[in-house]
């Protein structure tokens, strides 16, 4: 993973928990990377008008010794990007079908990387935690999300866990309305700001309900109010298609709280794994 993968992914992946002079440091470095590699702390200061304390508590926040250390990290995002142009391509009407192919790829490594960066093993532990101890585990996904919605329910389905999920809105909005304080809901928005999904936070809020989130904005409403949040990122968010990049990383989220679950209850899950698998491997052999 490349010092460029690393400091973006820092930044965004902690954005949620700066204050708010830090976020102004923290957006122009993600808005350009280039231009803030090449500025004093001062100008930097003035820029994004905050002091220069602010500056070094947001360079340390990122795990970084001084600020020189962290103009040179962003310094090396920008020569990335002008010497190697291809390292995140647009597809063009031009392109070979092995060059889109390849491309195509490319922003998807691309993306699991910079999510993987992200990730968080407290907040790891705490959403394990809170499945493993949910009398019911509820998933929600509108629209493309619905996807991976329907995705983790089908692996949590494998585990000793209650779970459901329903792909009707309406039909969320009333399992959200009989969950409660010993529940636990898994939401997935790219956006984390589409309406409907956000009257269904609404409803588990008034419930009480443990609510884990997968979005790709740190800033977002869905983020903001979920006790764990967890971002599929996409390095660059003028792509065509952004979504589909994020819902991959969206799905190998999925898969890791999925994995690290069945893990921690092996001996109550074990059993259920077999018969999952001895039913799926009859209706096999059946056709």
């Amino acid at each position: 993973m490349t010092i460029a993968r690393s400091t973006i992914g820092k930044i965004r992946g902690t954005y949620d928990q700066l204050s708010r002079t830090e976020k102004k440091v923290a957006q122009l470095a993600l808005d350009s990377p280039a231009v803030v590699s090449e500025m004093t702390i001062k100008e930097l200061s003035s820029a994004a008008g905050v002091s220069t304390a602010t500056i070094s508590r947001f360079v340390k926040r990122m795990n970084y010794a001084n600020y020189r250390e962290f103009t040179m990290a962003l310094m090396h995002t920008s020569i990335e990007d002008t010497s190697h142009p291809s390292s995140f391509p647009e597809l063009a009407e031009g392109d070979s079908l092995a060059t889109i192919a390849s491309k195509t790829f490319h922003f998807s490594m691309n993306s699991l990387e910079a999510t993987n960066e992200a990730l968080n093993e407290q907040d790891l532990a705490r959403a394990v935690l809170k499945l493993i101890n949910s009398k019911m585990v509820s998933f929600f996904g509108l629209g493309g999300s619905s996807i991976a919605a329907l995705d983790g329910y089908h692996k949590f389905m494998r585990t000793s866990l209650n779970v459901t999920y329903y792909p009707d809105y309406d039909i969320q909005l009333m399992q959200a309305a009989r969950m409660g304080e010993d529940d636990c809901a898994v939401i997935i928005s790219h956006s984390g700001r589409n309406h409907e999904t956000l009257k269904i936070v609404d409803e588990l809020k008034r419930n009480d309900v443990t609510i884990i989130a997968i979005t790709s904005y740190s800033g977002s409403p869905l983020a903001q109010r979920a006790d764990v949040a967890f971002l599929s990122l996409t390095d660059e968010v003028n792509y065509r298609s952004e979504g589909m990049y994020s819902l991959i990383s969206q799905l190998a989220i999925l898969d890791s709280l999925f994995m690290m679950t069945v893990l921690r209850i092996s001996s109550r899950t074990d059993h259920i794994l077999t018969k999952v698998r001895d039913v799926i491997e009859q209706t096999r052999h059946e056709s």
